[in-house]
């Protein structure tokens, strides 16, 4: 059993010895460092009944877990799998792991993962070096910061630091607000309808129609989200290396070609051998060719894998 939980939705597939993905099942969002280890527990329960699959047929588990950020919360968390499933057999990484194996089979790799929130990891020689998890800052936390930054600059607009920009209207809109003052307000308050990191489409729908604030808010949040990757290349010693840097989450489902083209602009002044690519696969699969991969499985395993995730519809969507 493979799983991949995070604040959105709890994925979960089943993997037999030869590599096929024998089912997929979503449920719930459940971040367990947020709403509590029972919670998340049983939107993974809900999935096993929601497949029809029997405890007992468990043999191995491999948990792509948002949260799982220090070793005391890893160990913890494999504790409980084993606890809780009768299965020894377990391994917990953070989610971004997942995702990085989701987009590259070289040894090489970095992945930033850009979804409720952000995270990212680095890879060198097939092992994985670090994580950033609590190092993160919250003007780069994934939709959340996007939609943040994009409040700031109607904010800005409404200033004059900024020029005039259709984000104002269409976010007074979504938010039922009819000034920009009351849209602070609420903001400040904690009183808005929807969820900032919500805010993310409506940029992008911007963004499509070149209104100019819109650009540089994806431009400004692209360029920070990059250095990530830029730091990892010179820590680890990987520029000049063929190595990829991963793009997974939700964010990075946009079809707004900035995001890409900015984080590569940025990423190749530090190494020009560096290739940023789209994940191509949903994380709860590239936990199951990370764990396969553990497992020593052969390449035919893996391929397998690949087809019957392809099959099932785990391809990520552009």
């Amino acid at each position: 059993m493979t799983i991949d939980q995070g604040s959105t939705k709890t994925q979960v597939v089943f993997v037999s010895p030869n590599g096929k993905i024998n089912a997929g099942v979503t449920t719930g969002g459940a971040c367990y460092f947020l709403v509590g280890v029972e919670t998340a527990f049983k939107e993974i329960q809900l999935a096993l009944e929601k497949a029809g699959v029997k405890q007992s047929d468990i043999t191995r588990i491999y948990g792509a877990i948002a949260g799982a950020n220090w070793p005391d919360e890893i160990e913890m968390l494999t504790k409980e799998f084993q606890t809780r499933f009768g299965v020894r057999d377990v391994s917990v990484y953070n989610d971004c792991v997942a995702a990085l194996r989701g987009g590259t089979d070289k040894p090489d790799g970095i992945v930033l993962c850009a979804g409720t929130g952000f995270n990212g990891a680095v890879m060198t020689d097939g092992k994985i070096r670090h994580v950033f998890n609590n190092y993160v800052d919250a003007a780069d936390q994934g939709g959340g910061a996007l939609g943040g930054r994009a409040l700031t600059a109607v904010f800005e607009s409404f200033l004059g630091i900024r020029e005039k920009t259709i984000l104002t209207r269409m976010l007074m809109d979504y938010f039922g607000y009819d000034e920009v003052d009351k849209l602070l307000l609420g903001r400040d308050r904690d009183r808005l309808k929807h969820p900032v990191k919500t805010i993310a489409p409506i940029v992008v729908e911007a963004a499509f129609k070149n209104d100019a604030v819109a650009l540089d808010v994806i431009y400004e949040f692209s360029k920070s989200i990059a250095r990530y990757a830029q730091g990892s290349l010179k820590k680890f010693n990987l520029a000049g290396k063929d190595c990829d840097i991963v793009l997974s989450g939700g964010v990075f489902k946009s079809e707004h070609p900035l995001f890409m083209e900015t984080i590569s602009a940025k990423v190749h002044r530090v190494s020009a051998q560096a290739h940023v690519v789209n994940a191509q696969y949903e994380p709860v699969v590239g936990a199951a060719l990370f764990g396969l991969g553990e497992a020593g499985a052969s390449k035919d395993a893996l391929d397998i894998c690949r087809q019957s995730a392809d099959e099932l519809g785990l391809r990520r969507k552009k």
